[in-house]
């Protein structure tokens, strides 16, 4: 095809616009650049032209890119790579650039033509994702490498344990897997002990403390234990991570403390692991020490004649001396001390125990134990437990203790916001793209919602994709700039593997305190703006009013209402004849649900029709209705009334049931009525999945149940489908019928005279006037249904209309 010279402009325009693009010679100096490629690059044009293309690519090199050119263009193949390049100001950016080569008349190559991408995006967030997980990585080899570690759900089964488990226990993984921590009871504590820590972990809060444990050969051993509860999306412990650490010797070396103080006290010390220290006062309440020993003295370098000295003061602050002075004179007047300190980069805890003589302190005993580890080990806790382990955003219990501290510290008049957000179709994007992509896109979007707050604490990942931001403002207008351009950040396109992804964001906004004077309340408000928000059409946000609230109420009280109705007997059937139009003769029913409620009286079908397909309750509805249908049509015929066709309405939902049409045969079964007798009515709609509505239909039709189209007209069907689909009727809707403008009878002639094409039978419905009757007459339509006839009906009024028939 030969391109116009107003086409050819139209594409480079097009071009021009969309692609980073640039002309080098054969030796790669540039002589062109467009406006995209200087502003990616940060140089201007007059910077470029005439320079090599290493300006931009400091790793180019002309041989190789030489060797590369032409094995790629004498294949004849295009050339497309990845090109990681460096901006003026230093920044690294990347580009997916398509290269050409631009031949003379003899053939030969003169220049390159480069169309370029911008892929620095997708780039950055790769290498972010693979960040986050080395650094998940790491902490799993720091926890293992150093601590035991034991996951077990929430009723304390075990899940998972680490090496470091079995060998302290001498059991196997295999062995502990799915038993509980009774295994290794040791029955050192009481009940009470136990109970007090479930107490704890089961509220969602960390229980710290030192367990007694018996291993497998019967030996005893002891564990400094950290259990953190892991919480659902609604705030309960669905798993709990246990992180011990092997005391045994520290509680050896009490052992041993208490042998050497009736034996040779310092000959003993001088060998155990931890420092053991003794002072006492002088006269003037001064502290001299008189012994400090043990391995660790030979790690720190502190001696008695340094601690009496005062050498070691400077490596602490005054504030910091003063604590320790008080704690060690404290132990002198007799009490039991305990604290933590830090020295020469390690974390140590002392424990102060005070001797007396004849009912008089004389002397205080201590130990400093090196505990830098599981000080260490708390800090990863600490943050697995606060932080979100995907993309490393405060989790919800950081966030609701960040909120209550906001809330408890608010002064008279002081307020802010929260909103809450989360993702529309990121269920799709899982479901068809997989988990991987679908955590790379929660990373993505935690990102662009600190760069619209301008900060990561103010964000934080509540579960899945659900996320909560704090904004220190109650600007209404303000607040709708900020959520506008969330909106419009979240729902550019995000780049993963060559798949653009589009999510966007549903926002509900809350104020404090207008709204809810502590978090749960707060939190509730702004989820239930979110969910009006989504029900406004997704993509946009709402403020919480008590208006939208008791909306929202009613309709909760509404499903409520409507779940319980079908138990309590507040359904019943009505139904409406069909009659043949030439004949006037009743051919056969249709059957249409009423809900009959005990204070609202008859609530509309179309009230209550929706909510039921949105919320998965029409399936037991549509099943009670196509039961009740055929029981009264096979108890008509047993009065004597002549059989007549039974027209049920299926839903989308009953129709893509996996087991649809063994539970329609089930019912027919049950009721005894004949196949030949029920008509199922379907709509244009359902018939989009083709090769599933043919494979049922062919079903249906084979066990003898007639499938007619509802609502024809309103919807999409291919001709083709219908000709090879097996159906009996086609009705058309009434919105046709009620109007006989020219536009509808011309349409209403239309689907008649396809019918007839395709051997369908026709069903007019909503007739109520002679003048619709006459003019379905005129077209020739086969049956007819409206108020002109008959309205619905219950099931004893009909029986008075079939006597009349007879």
């Amino acid at each position: 095809m030969v391109l116009s010279k107003l086409s050819f402009a139209s594409l480079m325009y097009f071009f021009d616009k969309k692609f980073c693009i640039s002309i080098t010679d054969r030796n790669a100096h540039f002589i062109y650049v467009n406006n995209n490629f200087c502003e990616l690059s940060g140089y201007t044009a007059e910077e470029l032209i005439g320079q090599s293309y290493n300006i931009v690519n400091p790793d180019y090199v002309p041989e190789r890119f030489r060797e590369d050119a032409l094995q790629f263009f004498t294949s004849g193949e295009a050339w497309q790579k990845n090109i990681r390049a460096i901006a003026k100001d230093g920044s690294p950016y990347w580009v997916n650039a398509n290269i050409i080569p631009m031949l003379d008349e003899s053939g030969e190559n003169i220049q390159f033509l480069s169309i370029d991408s911008d892929i620095t995006a997708r780039e950055l967030t790769n290498e972010k994702y693979k960040e986050t997980l080395q650094n998940l990585h790491n902490i799993e080899n720091a926890l293992d490498y150093s601590s035991v570690v034991a996951i077990t759900d929430a009723k304390g089964v075990i899940a998972y344990v680490n090496e470091k488990f079995c060998e302290l226990s001498q059991y196997s993984s295999d062995e502990l897997i799915g038993k509980t921590h009774r295994i290794v009871n040791s029955k050192f504590h009481p009940k009470s002990f136990f109970r007090e820590m479930w107490n704890k972990i089961e509220n969602g809060e960390i229980w710290q403390g030192d367990v007694c444990n018996r291993a497998k050969d019967g030996s005893l051993y002891w564990v400094s234990t950290t259990i953190v509860p892991f919480l659902d999306s609604e705030g309960k412990p669905e798993q709990y991570i246990a992180i011990r650490h092997d005391i045994t010797a520290h509680k050896q070396a009490e052992e041993a403390l208490e042998i050497a103080l009736q034996n040779d006290f310092q000959t003993t010390v001088k060998n155990l692991q931890n420092a053991i220290f003794r002072y006492t006062t002088t006269e003037d309440g001064e502290i001299v020490f008189t012994l400090f020993e043990g391995q660790i003295k030979e790690r720190v370098g502190i001696t008695v004649e340094k601690l009496n000295a005062q050498e070691v003061v400077h490596s602490f602050t005054d504030k910091e001396l003063e604590a320790f002075k008080n704690y060690l004179l404290a132990a002198m007047t007799g009490e039991v001390v305990q604290f933590e300190l830090t020295f020469d980069g390690l974390s140590f805890l002392v424990y102060l125990s005070p001797i007396a003589k004849e009912g008089e302190i004389v002397e205080v005993v201590g130990t400093a134990i090196d505990i830098s580890q599981r000080i260490e080990a708390e800090k990863v806790i600490e943050h697995m437990a606060y932080y979100d382990y995907l993309t490393g955003l405060p989790n919800r219990r950081n966030f609701q203790e960040q909120l209550d501290r906001k809330i408890g510290n608010a002064g008279e008049g002081e307020s802010f916001a929260i909103m809450f957000l989360d993702l529309d179709r990121f269920k799709n994007v899982n479901d068809t793209l997989g988990h991987h992509i679908g955590d790379q896109l929660l990373i993505a979007v935690g990102e662009r919602l600190c760069d619209c707050v301008q900060s990561e604490d103010a964000v934080a990942r509540l579960s899945g994709d659900e996320f909560i931001i704090l904004i220190d403002s109650t600007d209404k207008e303000q607040l709708a700039s900020i959520a506008s351009q969330i909106v419009e950040d979240i729902s550019q396109p995000y780049f993963f593997n060559k798949q653009e992804i589009f999510v966007a964001p549903s926002i509900g906004i809350a104020l404090y305190p207008n709204d809810g004077e502590e978090y749960s309340t707060l939190v509730r408000s702004a989820d239930t703006a979110m969910y009006l928000a989504k029900e406004a059409g997704k993509g946009t946000f709402r403020f919480f009013t008590e208006e939208l609230h008791a909306e929202l109420m009613e309709k909760t009280f509404f499903e409520m209402e409507l779940r319980q109705s079908l138990e309590k007997g507040q359904f019943l059937l009505h139904y409406q004849p069909q009659f043949d139009l030439k004949t006037g003769q009743i051919k056969g029913m249709e059957a249409l649900a009423r809900w009959k409620h005990p204070v609202r009286g008859y609530i509309p079908p179309m009230k209550f029709i929706p909510i039921a397909e949105e919320n998965g309750f029409i399936l037991p509805l549509g099943e009670w209705v196509l039961k009740t249908a055929c029981a009264q049509a096979k108890a008509w015929q047993e009065h004597g009334f002549p059989p007549l066709r039974m027209s049920v309405n299926m839903s989308m939902r009953q129709f893509n049931q996996p087991s649809f049409v063994e539970d329609v045969l089930k019912i027919l079964n049950e009721t005894g009525l004949h196949p030949s007798y029920l008509n199922l009515e379907i709509t244009e709609s359902m018939m989009s999945d083709v090769t599933h509505c043919e494979a049922v239909l062919i079903e249906l039709y084979n066990a003898g149940i007639t499938v007619s189209v509802d609502d024809f007209g309103t919807g999409y069907s291919s001709f083709l489908y219908l000709s090879k689909f097996p159906l009996s009727h086609l009705k058309i809707d009434q919105a046709f019928i009620g109007e006989l403008s020219k536009s509808n009878t011309a349409i209403v002639k239309a689907i008649i005279d396809l019918a007839k094409n395709l051997e369908l039978n026709v069903i007019a419905e909503g007739v109520e006037t002679e003048e619709q009757e006459t003019f379905l007459k005129q077209l020739r339509c086969n049956e007819v249904q409206g108020y002109l006839y008959s309205k619905p009906l219950p099931h004893e009024e009909i029986e008075q209309l079939l006597r009349q028939k007879l």
